[in-house]
C-alpha cells in the first residue's frame, strides 16, 4: 500500500512538474541549422531552494537524484529511471540556457526547485520525508540512473531538446502544438499503448462556474466571459486520440494546453458537461501528454527495452543521445 501511495504522490506532482517556457520557444529546432551548443552537463549546479530562499551548490549526480525523486516513482524499472534521468538532465540544460539573463532567478542561481519556473527537485531531507525507509531501499538504483543521465544528453540538430515528460498518455502521446502552440519534430504523436492499462486512466473532476471564471480572469483579467454557461466550452475540437486542439468560451478560443494550465486539469485530453450548476471534466491519461510517458517507459523497460530505446521511441529516431 505504501508503494501505491508514493506513486500517487509523485504522479500528482508531475502534472505541474514541467513548465514550458512558451515565450522562449522558437521553431529553429525543426530546421536544418545546427548549433555548436555545449552538451556536457555541468559538474556542479547552484539551486535556489524556495523554502529557505538560499542558493545551494550540488553535484550533478545529487541534482539529478533529487529530480528523479521528485518526478517519477523511484520503484520503477532501472531503464525507465535512466530514461527519465536523461530527460531531466537535458531539460535542465535547456532551462539553464533559457533562464540565463531572464531575471527569473537571482544572481548566482542556475535553477530553482520551484515547479512554476523549473522542474522540481527534492533535497535529501525532502526525500526522506516523502519516502521514509523506501528511499534507502531504492537509493542505489536512483543514484545509478542519475549518474547515467549526467552523461547522456538528448540532442536534435546539435542542441539539447525540450525533453518534456508526463505521467500517462491516452495511448498515444500528444503533439507539442496542441499544448504549447508550436510544432517540434521530436515531440510528435507516438504510440504508448501500455498507458491505457493505468489504474486511474479515466477520471472525473467537478468545478463550479465561479471557480472557472476566477481562474480565467487570473489568466487574463480582460477576457470577456459570457454570462450564459451554455456558451462555455463550445465547438470543442479534439484529435482522434482525445487531445483537445481547441475549445471556445464565448468568443475566446483556447487550446487543450491552455485549459490544462489555467484550470489545473488532470490531462489535456478531456470532455466537459454541465449539469445542475456544475461543470464535470472527464479526462484520460495524466499530464500534458507530450514527450516521454513515464508509465509507458516503465512498461517498455519491463518488456526489456533499454533507456536509449525508450528515449528514441518517445522523442524520435533522429535524436542523438550523446
Amino acid at each position: 500500500m505504501k508503494d501505491i501511495i508514493i506513486i500517487l504522490l509523485i504522479f500528482a506532482a508531475v502534472i505541474f512538474a514541467v513548465p514550458f517556457l512558451v515565450g522562449n520557444i522558437t521553431g529553429s529546432e525543426n530546421g536544418s541549422d545546427s548549433t555548436d551548443a555545449d552538451t556536457v552537463f555541468p559538474d556542479e549546479l547552484h539551486i535556489l531552494l524556495t523554502e529557505t530562499n538560499e542558493i545551494v551548490t550540488v553535484s550533478a549526480e545529487e541534482y539529478l537524484t533529487g529530480c528523479l525523486c521528485a518526478q517519477i516513482p523511484i520503484n520503477y524499472e532501472v531503464e525507465a529511471l535512466k530514461a527519465q534521468a536523461c530527460a531531466s538532465a537535458t531539460y535542465a540544460m535547456k532551462l539553464m540556457s533559457t533562464l540565463k539573463g531572464s531575471g527569473k532567478l537571482p544572481d548566482g542561481a542556475d535553477l530553482t526547485d520551484e515547479p512554476s519556473v523549473c522542474q522540481p527537485y527534492y533535497t535529501p531531507g525532502k526525500r526522506l520525508e516523502i519516502y521514509g525507509d523506501e528511499y534507502e531501499k531504492f537509493r542505489g538504483t536512483v543514484e545509478a540512473a542519475a549518474n547515467y543521465g549526467k552523461f547522456h544528453i538528448i540532442t536534435y540538430n546539435g542542441e539539447p531538446i525540450y525533453s518534456v515528460y508526463h505521467s500517462v498518455s491516452t495511448g498515444k502521446t500528444c503533439p507539442s502544438q496542441y499544448v504549447w502552440g508550436i510544432e517540434l519534430d521530436y515531440l510528435s504523436a507516438v504510440d504508448s499503448i501500455y498507458d491505457k492499462d493505468y489504474l486511474n486512466y479515466t477520471c472525473t473532476n467537478e468545478m463550479k462556474p465561479e471557480d472557472i471564471r476566477a481562474a480565467l480572469l487570473r489568466y487574463n483579467g480582460d477576457i470577456d466571459i459570457p454570462a450564459d454557461y451554455a456558451r462555455w466550452f463550445t465547438d470543442m475540437n479534439a484529435n482522434e486520440d482525445g487531445y483537445v486542439i481547441s475549445v471556445n468560451i464565448g468568443k475566446n478560443t483556447f487550446s487543450g494546453g491552455d485549459m490544462w494550465r489555467i484550470l489545473g486539469l488532470r490531462s489535456t485530453a478531456f470532455t466537459v458537461t454541465y449539469t445542475d450548476g456544475i461543470f464535470t471534466f472527464t479526462t484520460k491519461g495524466y499530464g500534458h501528454g507530450a514527450g516521454l510517458s513515464q508509465y509507458g517507459a516503465n512498461e517498455m523497460a519491463r518488456s526489456g527495452s533499454t533507456a536509449e530505446q525508450i528515449l528514441r521511441h518517445y522523442y524520435g529516431k533522429d535524436v542523438n543521445i550523446t
